[in-house]
């Protein structure tokens, strides 16, 4: 990108190469997608999976295993069933709303780098660490309810399950650190790249005019 903004001599950036700065910005940009697309659908996959496997549980494996559920085991299975889907819900009606607030962008350079600016500041705001412990405990805890509902069923002790916790924790800890490291590595130098280039590119169109 930079290479292509001081290959030119005293000539406008924005009216020399625009296309080729385009070229490079989406590319860039399709990289940030596909990161974000994946992370999106293995957050929708762990929730039909675990969502599935509550179901199945509740609804039939228990009885065809001749286990009965108590009325404590029901309401967690229960309890562990919004969790999930309250997290998948949470995903999707942050993605969908970003979605529209992207489409009041027109096709020019300058607002394709304000909608790249907005979506990364969005996913950036999605992972402050308020919002990733807020935003993770629900599925966890649907995760340790089953789990415990699973253990109590099966005759397991209930002490059984502390290594399960302690797993569940760490995972949780280890999660959260990976998205905050995926801020500072990628998300936010790609903002402030954008941000800069922005500045740039509307001087150069200030001073082309």
């Amino acid at each position: 990108m930079k290479v292509i903004w001081d290959s030119q001599n005293n000539e406008p950036l924005y009216a020399v190469n625009q296309d080729g700065l385009r070229n490079m910005i989406e590319k860039k940009s399709q990289e940030f997608r596909r990161l974000f697309f994946w992370q999106e659908v293995q957050s929708y996959f762990s929730s039909f999976l675990v969502v599935g496997v509550i179901a199945a549980f509740f609804f039939g494996l228990n009885k065809a295993k001749g286990i009965g559920l108590t009325n404590v085991d029901a309401a967690a299975l229960i309890v562990g069933l919004l969790c999930w889907i309250i997290f998948s819900a949470r995903v999707f009606w942050g993605r969908m709303k970003q979605r529209q607030r992207e489409k009041k962008y027109e096709d020019t350079l300058i607002d394709h780098l304000d909608r790249d600016i907005e979506k990364v500041t969005f996913e950036i705001n999605a992972r402050t660490l308020p919002v990733l412990i807020t935003g993770y405990i629900p599925p966890h805890l649907g995760g340790l309810l089953l789990t415990w509902v699973i253990f109590r069923a099966s005759g397991f002790p209930e002490w059984a399950i502390v290594p399960f916790v302690f797993v569940l924790a760490v995972g949780f800890i280890v999660e959260t650190r990976m998205q905050r490291k995926l801020v500072l590595n990628k998300l936010q130098p790609r903002k402030n790249e954008l941000e800069n280039l922005r500045e740039k590119l509307q001087e150069d169109i200030q001073h082309s005019g």
